[in-house]
């Protein structure tokens, strides 16, 4: 009841706050995208014929609704969803503050709130306090590592609350770099959906680390972002990665403690006229840590969902390091529609040192990009992935990547 409250508050006083402060200050971050788009724009050839087109009148009415609707994808904590996001800008868009929510089909739910400190120094340093609460009611989890077996599909709940205090510096026009320090705390039990079995009655806590106890973390790490995209939202050209090391470390129960290192490089190679892309994505999580310690399953990285292994379940895959690789060749068929060809390979492993010791997985599959040319970015993607274990149909509306 409380969640449904919040998102009728929520919808009643955005248009209200939208009035009074106008149009937001933008920051650092949304400065350099907006003199990507203009530099992007005036490339000769590289911008396809405007048109008024039902995707840019779609895109352009989404843009202003005090709400907004999304799928993430199919299957567990995916689907038809509802946003909505409030925002308050102070002291003449130095202190924007923001309130948001996000619900889902089966009670899958996201609130919080946050507030930065921005614009405060040529070199572009921003703070941010972040706090959310999130309920994950029906989440899969069929075993560990790469050898897990579909019919062992169970279903457990999560619940996270997060408060995240973070730094940020924009040192370079292509570059982004912070550091942050937060608190986590996670409670996890049976799942709601009640055509599984719940993963406390089929996985102990050998073949399911942390079922049986979840201990509250510390967080600290630092990240660095550099992006050469013509468009973030529908690249045709540049080359984007991110890079991040986090420590976790368990407060209550020390043995769950570990580093977290994450790599995601994508490339970007168009040609004859920017209208065929070929994209290329590759994406690390590895978690060190100490031969008595463990990651808990539910702090594991996962392969299976509309961004890697197209062809399987979502969450299909669990274990403490994963290796994804994606290839996609896309062309232009019309205004503000492309189609795909794509392959996705990819595998679990317990430790660092057996990525590549064993065949990685692979799906392959098409799709469909419905985009907006106006704000040069994507609607909606629709992809059907193949593999050994059947066929996967990803709805997902408006993330490219």
């Amino acid at each position: 009841m409380y969640r449904w409250l919040f998102f009728a508050l929520t919808v009643l006083l955005t248009q209200e706050l939208q009035g009074q402060d106008g149009a937001a200050a933008p920051g650092r971050i949304e400065q350099i995208e907006e003199q990507r788009s203009e530099k992007a724009a005036t490339l000769t050839g590289s911008k396809p014929a405007e048109t008024g087109g039902i995707t840019s009148r779609i895109g352009h009415f989404a843009s202003l609704a005090p709400i907004s609707f999304d799928v993430g994808g199919l299957g567990p904590g995916a689907g038809p969803a509802v946003n909505a996001v409030l925002r308050k800008n102070a002291y003449d868009g130095h202190l924007p503050v923001r309130t948001w929510g996000h619900l889902e089909i089966h009670g899958f739910y996201t609130v919080g709130t946050g507030a930065e400190l921005r614009n405060i120094s040529k070199d572009g340093v921003e703070f941010d306090l972040e706090g959310s609460y999130s309920d994950s009611p029906q989440l899969n989890y069929y075993g560990p590592g790469q050898d897990s077996s579909i019919h062992n599909r169970t279903d457990f709940r999560r619940e996270d609350t997060l408060f995240n205090f973070r730094v940020g510096f924009a040192t370079h026009h292509d570059m982004t770099e912070a550091c942050r320090v937060g608190g986590l705390l996670q409670h996890v039990g049976p799942g709601t959906n009640e055509r599984l079995a719940t993963t406390q009655s089929v996985f102990g806590p050998a073949q399911a680390p942390g079922i049986d106890g979840q201990s509250s973390y510390v967080i600290g790490g630092c990240l660095a972002q550099f992006d050469r995209r013509d468009f973030p939202e529908d690249p045709h050209k540049g080359t984007y990665v991110y890079a991040a090391f986090d420590r976790y470390y368990a407060a209550s129960l020390t043995q769950f403690s570990f580093y977290r290192a994450s790599v995601v490089a994508e490339q970007y190679i168009p040609f004859l006229n920017r209208k065929r892309v070929i994209a290329l994505r590759a994406r690390t999580e590895l978690n060190p840590h100490s031969e008595d310690e463990v990651v808990p399953f539910y702090l594991q990285p996962t392969l299976g969902s509309d961004m890697d292994l197209r062809g399987y379940r979502r969450y299909r895959f669990y274990d403490e390091n994963v290796l994804s690789l994606n290839a996609e060749y896309r062309w232009e068929i019309g205004s503000g529609f492309d189609m795909a060809l794509f392959f996705d390979g990819g595998n679990v492993y317990h430790r660092p040192r057996q990525i590549g010791s064993t065949e990685l997985k692979g799906s392959a599959g098409f799709g469909l990009r419905f985009k907006d040319l106006n704000q040069r970015r994507v609607i909606v993607r629709i992809d059907t992935g193949f593999s050994r274990e059947g066929v996967q149909v990803w709805l997902r509306v408006p993330e490219l990547f």
